[in-house]
């Protein structure tokens, strides 16, 4: 029998390394699992996806669902603050130089490859079930109606529908309708 502590390594010259099948109609069951069961470590993740092929993606995910979505991540609170994952974000992308000493890289790319999108293309809904932003599937954005401008930031010009109005909001605070 093997020690749970040595390491798996599975090493083919073409074909699948690995696979598995369930089917489980159970709730909770899943096909895989990998648990990072410590905390710390400045760079230890529960799952790594490295490739070194160029003419494909590192990572392919595709589903069937409904209602819920192909990718589910998860962020959440380590604690014991409200602020405690300030820095922290739901989706990190890091576009790297490598040795080319730059990058042209996208940051997101969205394609629909069979017949576009009749949803919305991005869309932020609140923890009580309204629409903060979408992009529509028209290239048009989406924009909740604010009864009040919002406070500035010196972050820099804010874009917002005030009572129908769509305007801007600079550092100080002051809405701008567009004309």
């Amino acid at each position: 029998m093997r020690s749970t502590t040595e390491p798996i390594s599975v090493s083919v010259s073409s074909g699948v390394a690995i696979s598995a099948k369930s089917t489980s109609t159970t709730p909770g069951d899943h096909v895989g699992v990998f648990n990072l069961a410590a905390d710390g470590g400045a760079n230890n993740a529960g799952l790594n996806v490295v490739s070194a092929n160029t003419a494909f993606s590192a990572c392919e995910v595709s589903g069937r669902e409904t209602a819920h979505g192909t990718l589910k991540i998860s962020h959440v609170n380590p604690g014991p603050n409200l602020n405690s994952d300030a820095n922290a974000a739901a989706i990190s992308i890091d576009l790297q130089a490598g040795e080319a000493g730059g990058t042209a890289a996208q940051g997101i790319f969205l394609k629909s490859t069979t017949g576009g999108s009749s949803g919305k293309i991005l869309n932020y809904v609140d923890s009580t079930g309204v629409t903060l932003f979408a992009l529509l599937p028209d290239g048009s954005l989406l924009l909740r109606p604010l009864a009040a401008p919002p406070r500035g930031t010196g972050a820099g010009l804010k874009l917002c529908n005030v009572n129908g109005t769509l305007g801007v909001v600079d550092s100080t605070g002051a809405f701008t309708p567009l004309v």
